[in-house]
């Protein structure tokens, strides 16, 4: 599937969370070091079969609970209870005082920009459409610590705007959260894209106010042929989509 026109887009929205930023060095490897640092001694292994088992308690929250990323205690209180069930197999039974410092040391380490790194084609795409006068911003189901965590990683100088869930009290796939994106931007939906790894989440939300959305795979998990959007398994391929030439050194 192609853009009808690609010079058309001027403006470019992008999810944060496994689009731009990735858990470093993995959520089982700073889950292992936060319990070393607390005296709980777990096998990496451990913790990552545990972690395959806390997806079901992860899955099954998020979709009793649909409106838990517009607000920022509620995001807090979900990790803490997430990580809680995570660990509580290596925890002596009905210590739960133990049990909770854990997993909000944990929660509180993941607000920290060094618990996160850029995936390698971030900033080479940012720069590129920057340079090339697109407006760009970012739309995230995230608490209040995602600003931070981009001033860090030196990425805020890229973003005319930056739409955190918690922040704007509407979460993905919420129009509404996608038409703040839009007054914030100045943009017109029509000569606007958002990408994201998300199907429900970034596809839909993004259609509904009638912004063209892009779903990146970089696991490549999906093919074209199972899609009604716009496919990319890595954001230099969305310069190509945008038929954007790319900065020298961006071709390799």
């Amino acid at each position: 599937m192609k853009l009808e026109q690609p010079q058309s887009i001027r403006t470019v929205f992008f999810d944060a969370g496994f689009t731009l930023l990735q858990p470093h060095p993995s959520i089982a490897e700073i889950c292992q070091q936060i319990c070393q640092q607390l005296s709980l001694h777990i096998d990496l292994e451990q913790i990552q079969a545990q972690i395959e088992n806390a997806e079901d308690f992860y899955f099954r929250h998020t979709r009793s609970h649909p409106f838990i990323w517009s607000n920022n205690q509620d995001i807090n209180t979900f990790w803490i209870d997430y990580y809680a069930h995570l660990l509580r197999p290596f925890i002596e039974e009905h210590d739960e005082k133990r049990l909770y410092e854990l997993a909000s040391t944990i929660n509180d380490e993941f607000d920290k920009h060094t618990s996160w790194q850029l995936y390698p084609d971030v900033y080479g795409t940012l720069k590129t459409l920057h340079d090339r006068g697109y407006t760009l911003g970012v739309i995230s189901d995230w608490g209040i610590s995602l600003g931070p965590i981009l001033r860090e990683m030196q990425l805020t100088q890229f973003f005319d705007c930056v739409l955190i869930s918690a922040a704007t009290r509407h979460a993905k796939p919420s129009p509404t959260l996608y038409d703040l994106a839009l007054q914030r931007a100045n943009a017109i939906p029509d000569y606007s894209i958002h990408i994201g790894d998300s199907y429900i989440n970034d596809v839909i939300g993004a259609r509904a106010v009638g912004i063209t959305p892009v779903l990146l795979d970089r696991e490549h998990r999906v093919t074209e042929k199972t899609l009604d959007c716009l496919l990319v398994h890595s954001l230099t391929e969305l310069l190509d989509i945008l038929e954007v030439e790319r900065l020298e050194g961006e071709h390799k």
